[in-house]
Order: structure tokens, then C-alpha cells, then sequence
């Protein structure tokens, strides 16, 4: 049940202010502590108070007593995977 919290306050929390330049992005829970994860083809200055505003936003809405950290990789694709311990919230359409 925390898990679907999680993950509808997260989605709350990033309405607006995905990076431009996401791959995707996601939240690792476990328990009172979550990290949200972003892979980005790119990072720019504009990318980091989108990433920073969203965690402000999830700290917000789920209170002091929970820990909310964040990190991001750079890649030229996406990497996700159903066993990653990521619930993975938004993926940017794959272009060919």
C-alpha cells in the first residue's frame, strides 16, 4: 500500500516538470526512504531544478518523516528493467 502512495505522490510531485531531456524517471521505495532516479540523454542547468523541484515537491507531500534523495545517470538510451527495484513512472517514446 505505502508503494502505490508512493508512486501517485511522485507522479504529483513530477506533473510539469520532467526534465526536458528524461529518458525516464522513477522512484526506488524502501520504506521511509525513496530515491527517485532519472537517466537523461543530457543534463543541463534547466534539467536540475526540474530534477530538484520535483524532489522539494515529493518531500511536500509525503512529510519530514520520510527521506527523499535523488540521482541521475547519464545515457545515449534508456536502461530499465521489471527486476531493478524501480517503479519506473515515465519513459520518453523511443525515436528511430
Amino acid at each position: 500500500m505505502w508503494e502505490n502512495y508512493v508512486i501517485a505522490q511522485t507522479v504529483a510531485a513530477s506533473r510539469g516538470q520532467i526534465p526536458a531531456h528524461a529518458l525516464t524517471f522513477g522512484v526506488e521505495v524502501d520504506g521511509p526512504r525513496l530515491r527517485l532516479r532519472f537517466q537523461l540523454s543530457e543534463v543541463t542547468e534547466e534539467d536540475r531544478a526540474d530534477m530538484d523541484d520535483i524532489v522539494s515537491e515529493l518531500e511536500g507531500l509525503v512529510g519530514n518523516d520520510v527521506e527523499v534523495e535523488s540521482f541521475y545517470e547519464l545515457r545515449d538510451q534508456r536502461e530499465i528493467s521489471t527486476t531493478d527495484g524501480v517503479c519506473w513512472i515515465f519513459l520518453a517514446r523511443v525515436t528511430e
